[in-house]
C-alpha cells in the first residue's frame, strides 16, 4: 500500500496558478496526510483518527466543491468512499469527545448532587464504544475496500484528468466556486432561523455545519492564490462551524444522557442525569446564541 513517503510533490502555487493545479496540490496535500495519520493509527497515536478524519473530509469536502473541473468518475466513486471512511473514523472519534465533554460536566457538578457512580458508568459505555469502534478501523484499514480507495485517490492525484474550466485562472475559478458555496450556506442558515420546532432546526443547523466546513475547505486550498481574503473566509467560515459543532455535540450528548437517565441502574440517579441534561441544554442554548452573533458579522462582511 502507498505511504506518504512515496508520493510525488505537487508543483508549488500561487497567484499565477490555474484551477487545476490550485486542486492538485490540495489533494496531493490531504492524500499524504491522509497516509501520515493511518500509520500513525497503527502506531497507536491517539489524536491519529482526528486527524485522519480531518483529512478524509478535506479531500471529499474539496472534491465537491471543486467537481466541475473534474470528470464524474472516478470522483463521485471517491467521494463516496471517502465519506464512508470518515463514518468508520466517526465513530470512534465520537465516543472520544463525548467521554471527555461528559466527564468534565460532571467533574464540574457539587459532590452531593452527583449520586452514585455516574463517571464509572460513562466510562463503562463509551470505552467500550470506543474499543468496539477501534477494533472496526483496524479491521477496515487492512481490507480491500480500504486499499481501494487509496488507489483510487493515489490515481486521481498522479493523473487528474481535468476538465472544463481547470486550465483556466485560478483566482477566477476559485472565487465563483466559493460564492457558491458560501450561497449554500445562506440559503441553509435561512432555512434554520425560519423553522419554528427545535428538533428539526437542530437538524437543520447541523446540515450548515457542513456547508461551514465545506466552504471552509473551499477557501482553505484557495489561500495561495487569494492570500488574506481567502484566508479570512477561512477563519470566519470555521468560527462559524465551530459554534454549531458546539450545538450538535451538546444535542448528541442529550440524546445519551437522556438514555441513561431513563435506565441508570447501579450507575446512578436518574436525577444526576436529568441534571446533566438541563445544563447541556443551556450549552446548545448558549451555542446557538454564539452563532447567531458570529454570522451576523460573517452573511455580508467578505463581499463575495
Amino acid at each position: 500500500m502507498a505511504s506518504a513517503t512515496d508520493l510525488p510533490s505537487a508543483p508549488p502555487v500561487g497567484e499565477g496558478s490555474t484551477a487545476g493545479e490550485v486542486l492538485l496540490a490540495y489533494l496531493s496535500e490531504q492524500y499524504a496526510e491522509m497516509l501520515r495519520q493511518e500509520q500513525r493509527l497503527r502506531e497507536g497515536e491517539t489524536d491519529a483518527i482526528h486527524k485522519m478524519r480531518v483529512s478524509t473530509r478535506r479531500l471529499r469536502s474539496v472534491l465537491s466543491s471543486y467537481r466541475r473541473i473534474l470528470p464524474p468518475e472516478p470522483a463521485g466513486r471517491i467521494r463516496g468512499e471517502l465519506r464512508w471512511l470518515s463514518q468508520v473514523l466517526g465513530a470512534a472519534r465520537d465516543a472520544q469527545v463525548m467521554r471527555h465533554r461528559l466527564q468534565a460536566l460532571v467533574a464540574a457538578q457539587p459532590g452531593e448532587l452527583v449520586r452514585g457512580p455516574v463517571s464509572a458508568r460513562i466510562d463503562a459505555e463509551l470505552l467500550g464504544r470506543y474499543d468496539d469502534a477501534l477494533a472496526v478501523i483496524r479491521t477496515e484499514l487492512d481490507a480491500g475496500r480500504y486499499a481501494g480507495l487509496v488507489q483510487d485517490l493515489g490515481g486521481l492525484a498522479a493523473e487528474p484528468q481535468f476538465t472544463g474550466p481547470a486550465g483556466k485562472p485560478a483566482r477566477k475559478v476559485g472565487r465563483r466556486l466559493i460564492r457558491r458555496d458560501l450561497r449554500r450556506l445562506r440559503n441553509r442558515v435561512r432555512e434554520a432561523k425560519r423553522e419554528p420546532d427545535d428538533a428539526r432546526r437542530a437538524e437543520v443547523f447541523h446540515e450548515a455545519r457542513k456547508d461551514a466546513k465545506r466552504l471552509r475547505y473551499a477557501a482553505e486550498a484557495y489561500v495561495p492564490v487569494a492570500g488574506p481574503r481567502a484566508a479570512a473566509m477561512v477563519a470566519a467560515a470555521e468560527s462559524v462551524q465551530k459554534a454549531l459543532g458546539e450545538h450538535q455535540d451538546s444535542v448528541v450528548t442529550r440524546q445519551m444522557l437522556a438514555r441513561l437517565g431513563a435506565r441508570p441502574g447501579r450507575g446512578g440517579s436518574g436525577f444526576t442525569y436529568g441534571r446533566l441534561h438541563a445544563l447541556e441544554e443551556q450549552q446548545a442554548r448558549a451555542a446557538e446564541k454564539d452563532f447567531r452573533r458570529l454570522w451576523k458579522g460573517f452573511a455580508g462582511a467578505h463581499g463575495w
